[in-house]
């Protein structure tokens, strides 16, 4: 709340109003600013700070194989409300009693700022087709755009492409093939001689291709590894090599077949960079984790303590313990960051398309 007041050392007919009417108006012409400069970055400051908080909570609960939800905010209203007050002060009997402690006049304005938040309930067929939908090419193609490591987003959403099966965190023996055709994919990225792009033809089609061009008599060895790997039946000779992507299962030798993950699956990868409490596995209220999944490095590393974490990007507290992303470990910030935008991504439609339940709450 702020107040803001004025006062008078005499009293004349009409000045009440006057005084009052004058710091009403100045109120009027600086409280909207000053409310928006700091209401404005608490507000988003908050949202972001919880939204990070739920995120973590649903990974961690899906660890536990336990259920969860999320919400999302619908809307935040914040009404402003303007009173005027005015006083006087007079004494009685002998002036040395009272003389200098005494505010003849005094008038000032005061608001008050009451925000609702609305929340909705992200549930319903809607959200579960979201969650077990599998990644759309279009989806995965822009989101490689918000890591440093293309070959790190590849793997981490698809489940097969051109027959070769990721391994990650299932239940298949580690691929050499896989992990190679990974590390291949990443160089050949890095150095600009395989590129994603759309021809006039593809956009019609809506589908992507992968470009690989300029590789002669510098990355003439690993395209042509790269291109056995997937099966491609293509002999690099320096030219360019189009490659059509489709989200399809098996093999091809002249398109590249990808197979990707559902938005769910990601989270249970994420999951899988849990550091849980070894008293929480003794105790048999989570699984271990086994070996095929043990032996790959997690795209994020989510630690445990009994203690409250003294430096945190974000924490939550869940089975009498806090569960934290540490402030120093920059991979596993980054990594978040961009589980954060693709689960925002792929659920911003059901939040503002879903009728209801909407629950409002008074902030005050």
């Amino acid at each position: 709340m702020v107040f803001q007041e004025f006062t008078a050392s005499v009293i004349r007919g009409g000045s009440i109003l006057l005084v009052v009417g004058a710091i009403g108006l100045n109120g009027c012409a600086t409280v909207g600013p000053k409310s928006i400069t700091a209401g404005r970055a608490t507000y988003t400051e908050v949202i972001d700070r919880t939204e990070n908080e739920q995120i973590l909570n649903v990974l961690v609960r899906m660890r536990y194989d336990e259920t969860v939800g999320m919400i999302s905010v619908a809307s935040i209203t914040a009404n402003l409300r303007f009173r005027a007050q005015a006083g006087a002060q007079f004494g009685v009997g002998d002036d040395a009693n009272f003389t200098g402690n005494l505010v003849p006049l005094s008038a000032g304005v005061a608001y008050e700022e009451n925000p609702t938040i609305s929340y909705i309930p992200l549930n319903g067929e809607d959200f579960t087709r979201r969650m077990i939908s599998p990644i759309s090419t279009n989806e995965w193609v822009l989101m490689e755009g918000l890591i440093d490591h293309p070959g790190l987003m590849l793997e981490l959403v698809v489940h097969r492409i051109n027959g070769l099966r990721n391994p990650v965190y299932g239940e298949q023996t580690s691929s050499l093939a896989f992990a190679r055709f990974i590390e291949l994919y990443e160089q050949l990225r890095r150095v600009g001689v395989l590129d994603i792009v759309q021809t006039p033809e593809a956009v019609k089609e809506g589908i992507y291709l992968w470009d690989i061009h300029d590789y002669k008599n510098t990355h003439d060895e690993s395209v042509r590894e790269f291109l056995e790997l997937l099966g491609i039946d293509v002999v690099p000779d320096g030219s360019q090599i189009l490659l059509p992507l489709r989200e399809a299962v098996g093999r091809s030798k002249s398109e590249i077949h990808v197979q990707p993950r559902s938005a769910y699956q990601v989270l249970r990868v994420f999951g899988h960079g849990i550091e849980v409490p070894s008293p929480h596995l003794d105790a048999g209220i989570i699984e271990p984790l086994n070996a095929t999944v043990q032996e790959r490095r997690p795209h994020v590393t989510i630690r445990s303590s009994e203690e409250r974490p003294d430096d945190a990007m974000v924490q939550i507290r869940f089975r009498d313990w806090w569960f934290y992303i540490d402030a120093t470990d920059t991979q596993s910030k980054r990594a978040f960051s961009f589980l954060r935008t693709f689960i925002g991504m792929r659920l911003a439609d059901t939040a503002a398309g879903q009728q209801g339940p909407v629950l409002t709450i008074p902030a005050n």
